[in-house]
Formats: C-alpha cells, structure tokens, sequence
C-alpha cells in the first residue's frame, strides 16, 4: 500500500519531530508519510488526508516541554517509569518482555495505556518523544556525571537504573507502533528488518613494541602473581625485545590475520579503525605513526582482503573539532597513497570518549558514520537500539548527514576488572543475551574486539567462540 500516512502533530519542535518521523517511518519502517501541525494537544496518524477515518492517537509529551525546560533536568522522564504490560493488549507485536517501562507518555483517565475504539487506537506511550530522547543524546546533554575519561557512565544512566538497558527499547517501541497500524491497515507493508553482525576492531596498539614498557613489567608481574605462570613473563618479555628489533612476525599484537581468518571464516568483514597522529600522554597516548612502513603494509593487508580502513581519533579528540578533522584528512592522504578507495569512512572514539557534539565534528571531517555510541562499563543498548540510524544535533537543532552506528559489546566492557569482570563464560553468555535480542527485532550487533585481546589461548578461544554465537542460524 503505497498511500502516504498523515500526520497531524502540536506546535513546537518542528525540526526534532521531523527528524524522528523521518528515523522512526522512514528509516525504520519503510513507510511513507506527510506531517502537518495542528491545533490538538495530541500526535494524531490517519492514512491519507481524507477527512474521517481510522486515527492511532498518542500524546505528546516531550515536545510539549517548555523552551526553557527543554535541555534541563526538568524535561527527563519521570522515576521511577511506569511499566506498561503492552503484551496483554497487542500480542502480536515483537518484545522482548511482556511489559515495556514508558518513558514519556501519559495514560487516559482510567490508567489504560491502549484502548482501541470506534475504529481508532489510542495509545498512552509517547514514541516518537521517547525514542528522539534516546537516539539525540538527550540524556547526557544534560547530566554532568562523568568518569576519569569524561564519559558520560552506564551507571548514571536511566537504562542501567530502570533496568533496560539489556533490552533496544526504542526497537521495542517501533514494534509497538507497527502492530497499532497493522491493525488499523492491514494491507500496510513495512521494510523487513534483517539480523546482521558488525564486526570492528580498534587499533590501539598494533604490536607489542608499541606498549609503553610501564604497562610490559606490569602485564610481567601479572604473569608471575595472579597467573602464577613465570615462563609466561619470561616469553612475553622476550617477544617484546624481538618486536623492538623489527621481528613483527612473533609479536603477540600482531593477531590481525587471525582476526581476519576467522571473520572471513563466517563471511564476516571487519572494520579496523587506525590512529592517524602518534603521540599524546597517559593511558590514551597514541604509540605508532601511519608513516611506518609496516602499518602502511598492514593497511594495505586489511584492505586487500576486503575489510574496512577506519579513523580511531586520539584521546581528548572528542571534544575537538580541528584535531578531528585533522586525523581524518591525514588517514584518508595516507589511504590514497596506498590506493585503498572506499565508498564510505567511518571511525570510533579512543576510549569511547563521545559526546553529543562529536557528531558534528565528524560531520565536518567528513566521515559518514560513527561507531562510538556505546557505554565502557556495561553492555548494552546505550541508545535504544541495534540499527543504524541518522545522528541529530541538539546544538543545531538539525539532523546532520553523519550516520550512527551503535556499539553494543566491547571485549574490554565484558572481561576488564573495571568494567563488567566477567569470566570467559559468561562473557559468552553476554555476548549470546545481546545477539539474541538483535535478532529478536532484526537489527545489527556491533561488536568490538581489539586486536591486543587476543594474545593468550584462552582469548582467541573466546573469539572464535563468539563468532560461533553471533553468527549461528
């Protein structure tokens, strides 16, 4: 049915719910649409402009916040969230749980949040409020809690304190709204979502020689403490010494054949996002140089076989325009001399350092799409959901060109003391609880694997094992 929905919306925030219409119906959906605005206090969808007809009625919360509550603690959603048991009342829409915790919506008189009457719906969540909070940032645009790297943490987020965080709930959402027009047109056709794996690897440190000697003695006396394994110390620090004499081929870094063995091996091509500037200071300091030939054959390596050249921007680049757009142009000068041609350039944070504004910046690098947007500490859905989707500046109030591709697990998230602690198995298992709830709602999981989480047996049994996971039938 190719007939455009109609969508009558309030006044106010036209370019915001322009933007989520164009994400949730168009990008989401495959459906086409017009949006109007009226004079109702509610977002009304009918097919068509006739007058009459079928309607699905939501409110309008979010939008609906004051210009000078908007950006401020006073617009976030209410704690704690109401759970609404969506599946008692539309059985046939795909979730991963019975209920769904609401976070902008509003219940009729009764405290129903579906009521289904006189042809017409009525609908208490607020879906198109609730996901423009999760896809634009909104959450961390206004709270200042900040860890030792300043980024944004899971644990001050709503998702890790509601508990959704597990769980791509504006996926969830997006179903929920497919059902309620399914029911009132049934001859509608959505774009069919599709499971997909997206596989990545940060280049932090590509060999061993590259490791600061600090953190060499230190990996050392771990060997001989926790491990209680002195031979173990013994041959890394021997295989250091040869990897500082040029003997790259025994370095315990140097995995990337491996990596692209096994990604092959499942069909997979991986995306490596390089440093293009050496230097820096503490733990971020970026420890090659693209201009070494052995990267630059490395770089060739990973492009000849078919996978992905990326920019991995150096520490503090978050937060700055022109070091980004700096590193970008310098890595796509090195790639041209090489002959690598891609049809797209995406990149990720060092450290993961993000925040709302370095969509912009790489907007005006040039890139076309950022695999930043996932939390260190925990696994998860940090933005709601596993498909690629357009990025908004809240600073602009503009969605930009710049496409966002959200990280879900990270090898360092799962198995750090710092972060998650897990054991291998459960690291697994993890592993296994996300990709599952990707293909419950037919999105993409993005999985990040560093190439130095790979040097011991027991890592790349774990990697191959988790290939087995996320790509099974």
């Amino acid at each position: 049915m190719n007939v455009p929905l109609s969508v009558t919306h309030p006044p106010g925030h036209r370019d915001e719910r322009n933007y989520i219409l164009q994400t949730v119906l168009t990008e989401f959906l495959g459906l086409n649409w017009v949006a109007r605005e009226g004079t109702d206090p509610e977002t009304r969808i009918a097919l068509g402009q006739g007058p009459g007809g079928p309607e699905l009625v939501l409110p309008d919360v979010l939008f609906r916040t004051p210009d000078d509550h908007w950006l401020t603690l006073a617009s976030l959603p209410k704690r704690p969230l109401c759970p609404w048991q969506a599946l008692r009342e539309l059985p046939e829409a795909t979730l991963l749980r019975p209920s769904v915790p609401v976070l902008y919506g509003e219940p009729s008189p009764d405290g129903a949040w579906f009521a289904q009457e006189g042809g017409s719906i009525h609908l208490g969540l607020d879906i198109f409020g609730s996901a423009f909070f999760m896809l634009s940032g909104y959450e961390e645009s206004v709270r200042t809690e900040r860890d030792e790297h300043s980024r944004f943490p899971a644990s001050a987020s709503l998702a890790f304190h509601e508990g959704f965080l597990g769980r791509p709930l504006v996926d969830e959402y997006v179903e929920l709204l497919w059902a309620c027009l399914r029911r009132l047109w049934p001859r509608l056709s959505r774009r069919s979502p599709s499971y997909s794996v997206f596989l990545t690897h940060d280049v932090d440190h590509p060999l061993g020689c590259t490791v600061p000697w600090g953190v060499t003695l230190r990996n050392a006396v771990g060997d001989v403490v926790r491990r209680r394994d002195p031979w173990l110390a013994v041959r890394g620090l021997g295989i250091r010494l040869q990897g500082s004499r040029g003997r790259h081929e025994v370095d315990p870094y140097n995995t990337f054949d491996f990596i692209m063995d096994a990604n092959e091996k499942h069909g997979l091509r991986g995306a490596f996002y390089f440093m293009a500037v050496q230097g820096g200071q503490g733990a971020g300091r970026a420890a090659y140089s693209l201009n070494t030939p052995w990267i630059r054959r490395l770089m060739f390596r990973v492009h000849e076989r078919g996978h992905e050249i990326g920019l991995h921007p150096t520490y503090g680049t978050y937060a700055d325009a022109a070091r980004v757009g700096n590193e970008s142009r310098f890595l796509k000068e090195v790639a041209g001399q090489l002959g690598i041609r891609q049809p797209t350039w995406g990149g990720r944070q060092h450290y993961l350092q993000w925040q709302p504004i370095t969509w912009q910046w790489y907007e005006d690098a040039g890139l076309d799409y950022d695999a930043t947007v996932g939390f260190a500490d925990h696994a998860g859905f940090r933005c709601g959901t596993c498909r690629e989707f357009p990025a908004f500046s809240l600073r602009t109030r503009q969605p930009l060109r710049l496409r966002e591709r959200p990280l879900l697990v990270m090898d360092v998230t799962l198995l750090s003391r710092q972060h998650m602690a897990l054991e291998p198995k459960s690291a697994l298992a993890q592993i296994e609880h996300v990709s599952a709830a990707c293909r419950r709602v037919g999105g993409t999981l993005s999985l990040l694997w560093h190439n130095s989480s790979l040097i011991l047996p027991w890592q790349k049994r774990l990697y191959l094992e988790a290939l087995e996971v996320v790509t099974a039938p």
